[in-house]
């Protein structure tokens, strides 16, 4: 009997040690045969094709995935698999997606528009307008003459776009006059006609003051004013007079 249980006990002995050497060589030919993979994003293609060589691997392009990328310039590696710092085998293949670069926009045509309208325009395709030089011109048409980038040049993302811009006739100033007392009708007809803006008037009860007579003005009598200002006028109401 103890001869017996000697002998399982040497034989359980032996196929511990045989699977132990086994596990010790399995792990030895797959660990041994392992190569970290390097870290290809941001180089070119033959620049990892080098690298991954040297590690003993091989790089695979997929262009049709290739896509924009604001960060990573265009042709280089935006993304690899396997990752950088895991294990692979030799000559096992790293696949790799190249960037695009930045978005590419093309400068819309923005002429005869007026700053604000040439600014909305450029936002929508994601560039911004930079500096707004002026001059003035009765004879040309108002609004944006020249631009630069010139329309259809290629622009990034958030590209800047300077306009040169005609603010048409020189603006021309006055003094203004004394209106108050005046004949509103007579007084927004003359004003009209000289170019004037008049807005729409304000009515107030006075009493004792004629029908349609100015009661005030903006701006002030005396005050500087264009015919690209507008003139607000208060008028006695209607039928107030008569009480």
């Amino acid at each position: 009997m103890a001869r017996l249980l000697f002998r399982v006990a040497y034989g359980v002995l032996l196929l511990g040690i045989f699977l132990g050497g086994a596990w010790v060589a399995f792990q030895r030919s797959i660990v041994g045969r392992s190569v970290t993979v390097p870290e290809l994003t941001g180089k070119t293609v033959l620049d990892a094709i080098r690298i991954a060589h040297d590690a003993g691997l091989k790089v695979e392009d997929q262009p049709t995935r290739a896509r924009n990328d604001d960060k990573v310039p265009r042709d280089r590696i935006l993304d690899q698999t396997p990752e950088a710092g895991s294990l692979a085998k030799p000559a096992q293949v790293v696949k790799v997606l190249v960037s695009l670069g930045a978005k590419q926009t093309k400068v819309p045509e923005l002429t005869g528009l007026p700053p604000r309208a040439a600014a909305l325009k450029l936002v929508q395709d994601s560039l911004q307008l930079g500096s707004v030089s002026w001059y003035r011109d009765a004879g040309a048409k108002v609004g944006v003459v020249a631009q630069d980038p010139e329309p259809d040049a290629p622009a990034g993302r958030n590209g800047v776009v300077d306009v040169l811009t005609n603010r048409g006739a020189p603006e021309v100033r006055y003094v203004m006059p004394d209106l108050v007392g005046r004949d509103a009708e007579k007084t927004r007809a003359a004003l009209a006609s000289r170019g004037f803006r008049v807005g729409s008037a304000r009515y107030e009860a006075y009493e004792g003051v004629a029908a349609n007579t100015i009661l005030k003005q903006v701006p002030a009598a005396g005050s500087p004013i264009s015919n690209r200002d507008v003139v607000s006028l208060t008028i006695s109401r209607p039928g107030e007079a008569a009480r």
